[in-house]
């Protein structure tokens, strides 16, 4: 069924041109964000690679924990274990000072906490806490090595 005469349209209004126009830029931008999502995926996956290849111990750990505990340690560590004496003939940190100052005291021990304590002085860790309120100041106990502790 045709348009009247007085139906028809007078003027082309471009309505293709501008259908064209807008599909074309349409798929530029449609391209673009495809290219940025693959280098954004690609990246990603490459710092996952990364990541699981530094986890499983990728890197030369012997110069890494030269490199953090210094050349000193890394002469000690690379020494034979046949010039060092076995760990039983060793003398520990608790027989080399004496741990008890006076009667009724203790000396807080490198890497003692307050059960270790407790256990050496033969008391009970709220016994512990009741004789020294001032190692109780925050809250939980806390006591550096070298503090005397009351233990009677």
């Amino acid at each position: 069924m045709e348009k009247e005469p007085w139906e028809a349209d007078v003027y082309d209004n471009g309505a293709e041109k501008l259908n064209r126009r807008k599909k074309s830029q349409a798929s530029k931008v449609d391209r673009w964000l495809t290219i940025i999502a693959a280098v954004f995926l690609v990246m990603v996956i490459a710092m996952a690679l990364f990541f699981a290849y530094l986890s499983t111990g990728g890197s030369n750990k012997k110069t890494v924990m030269d490199g953090f505990y210094g050349t000193s340690n890394a002469a000690a560590s690379s020494s034979s274990s046949a010039e060092q004496p076995a760990p039983s003939e060793q003398p520990s940190e608790s027989e080399e000072k004496p741990t008890q100052s006076s009667e009724g005291t203790l000396t807080v021990q490198p890497g003692e906490g307050e059960a270790a304590i407790a256990a050496r002085a033969g008391i009970s860790i709220a016994k512990l806490e009741q004789l020294n309120p001032s190692h109780m100041s925050t809250g939980s106990w806390y006591a550096n090595p070298g503090d005397i502790v009351k233990i009677q």
